[in-house]
């Protein structure tokens, strides 16, 4: 058994489990909503930044500053968009003038242009979107979930999706000696895949129960078997996805935070996983 990498791992978890309990508190104070809004657009730039390393976009001078920028005013717009149906249209607005100035910067840089766009393009709404649309869930304005608590959903998003890695992680470390997938991640095991599935369908399980409890909050039981599964699943793809870019670029980790290694190696899982309970939510 192999826990080398086990005290990053855990200081990650006490750095990660500290925010969101101060977002989950004082989520609703005030000024403090446009606080968290600037911290999740700050996040979502870095992980764009790390994009643009992975993808080699920083070669192009100006183009990462660019992504950045655009793909934090995306996440603001859907965060706007959350309070006042009048903006609805907004995060479409600013992805097509986001788009717009993409060109407008090729114009001049025309070798590669076609490969720079588009992937710059997705690097934007692969981060940002769904970072975004984790403010529209803690700000719960539906009419297909009137009266929930947002606050809630968000955690059942956080722990769902993370027990899946912790499920993964140990189940593979501890049963798993059949790799998943070798050359993405060779830590990585069917067993703990197996494992981390599982995991994910219990612990929504276990907010079938609390539901009973909470009030503001509720999930079925039938609910909670297919939205745990499709968690526990489409957050090993997009672990997976993340350790695709990171074998492309030869790196190990997306940034070198201390002891947190990237913003993409933490929300790699969660990039897949938002959109499933935000459609869950607003798509009545």
């Amino acid at each position: 058994m192999n826990f080398q990498d086990l005290s990053k791992r855990f200081v990650s978890s006490i750095v990660s489990l500290a925010v969101l309990a101060c977002i989950l508190i004082f989520s609703y104070v005030g000024v403090v909503k446009w606080v968290i809004a600037l911290f999740a657009a700050g996040i979502g730039a870095v992980g764009i930044w790390e994009y643009c390393r992975l993808g080699k976009l920083i070669e192009k001078k100006g183009l990462a500053e660019l992504c950045m920028i655009v793909g934090a005013v995306i996440i603001l717009s859907l965060f706007v968009s959350t309070f006042d149906l009048s903006f609805s249209l907004l995060p479409f607005i600013i992805a097509f003038f986001g788009l717009i100035c993409l060109f407008l910067f090729h114009f001049d840089k025309i070798s590669g242009s076609i490969s720079s766009i588009a992937m710059s393009l997705f690097g934007i709404l692969y981060v940002a979107v769904p970072l975004g649309l984790i403010l529209k869930i803690l700000y719960l304005y539906s009419p297909c979930r009137i009266g929930h608590e947002g606050r809630v959903w968000l955690l059942y998003l956080l722990v769902v999706t993370k027990i899946t890695d912790v499920g993964a992680y140990f189940g593979g470390r501890l049963f798993g000696n059949r790799k998943l997938a070798a050359d993405l991640s060779p830590g990585k095991t069917i067993t703990g895949a197996i494992v981390g599935f599982f995991s994910a369908i219990v612990f929504s399980v276990l907010f079938y129960f609390l539901g009973h409890l909470v009030p503001n909050f509720y999930l079925s039981f039938s609910e909670s078997i297919w939205l745990g599964a499709l968690l526990g699943f489409l957050g090993q793809v997009g672990d997976l996805g993340e350790s695709l870019f990171k074998r492309d670029a030869a790196v190990k980790d997306s940034n070198r935070l201390p002891g947190l290694g990237g913003i993409l190696d933490m929300l790699d899982s969660l990039l897949f996983t938002t959109p499933v309970i935000y459609f869950f939510l607003y798509v009545c």
